[in-house]
């Protein structure tokens, strides 16, 4: 099963991954938690860009987290799948849609260029407000300001596809029971 967490900066995407991947464990399940950007070259470089050591546009970006995405999956998630473990992603093709919009790139194109990457069986997006989201952020990346942001969740509420909206601004434990509950729809535990 292949589980990603997706939502603004600063939604509790990463709080919320370790502790489902610990939940999992915990009920005895083989468990690999990654996340996009990945430690791959390609994923050290774009950490890179987002701290703001290096510029470059829009679409660039969005192709080196297609790239990245595309050796994520390969040599990693599909691997993992293929032995019967459990994959809980930190974002996925849904950040670079909602993020490279917001930065002006064709919503098309990019849906597009990420055609290639398998679906997700669970999609769970934490919404917050986007004033909140800026105010937790620690890292100073070049995304993380409440006017972007906002046009950010705005491109995360396009998708309609088959995702699980949660409110992300509710205590860390009922947004962590709202996605146990989604889970353990899909899972047998």
């Amino acid at each position: 099963m292949f589980i990603v967490l997706e939502g603004i900066d600063g939604c509790g995407k990463s709080t919320q991954s370790k502790l489902l991947s610990k939940w999992l464990k915990e009920h005895g399940k083989d468990v690999v938690l990654t996340a996009e950007p990945t430690k791959n070259e390609i994923g050290k470089f774009i950490r890179e860009v987002l701290a703001g050591n290096h510029e470059v546009d829009a679409k660039t970006l969005a192709l080196l987290f297609t790239a990245d995405r595309y050796e994520h999956l390969k040599t990693l998630v599909e691997p993992a799948l293929k032995e019967g473990k459990i994959v809980v992603s930190e974002r996925y093709y849904y950040s670079t849609i909602a993020y490279q919009e917001a930065q002006g790139v064709e919503r098309r194109w990019l849906i597009e260029m990420n055609k290639f990457a398998r679906k997700p069986d669970i999609t769970i997006v934490l919404d917050v407000d986007p004033k909140l989201g800026a105010g937790r952020t620690t890292t100073q990346e070049i995304f993380e300001k409440e006017e972007f942001l906002t046009k950010v969740r705005d491109n995360y509420m396009k998708f309609d596809e088959d995702l699980f909206k949660i409110d992300g601004e509710q205590s860390k434990e009922d947004v962590f029971s709202d996605i146990t509950e989604i889970v353990l729809k899909r899972l047998k535990l």
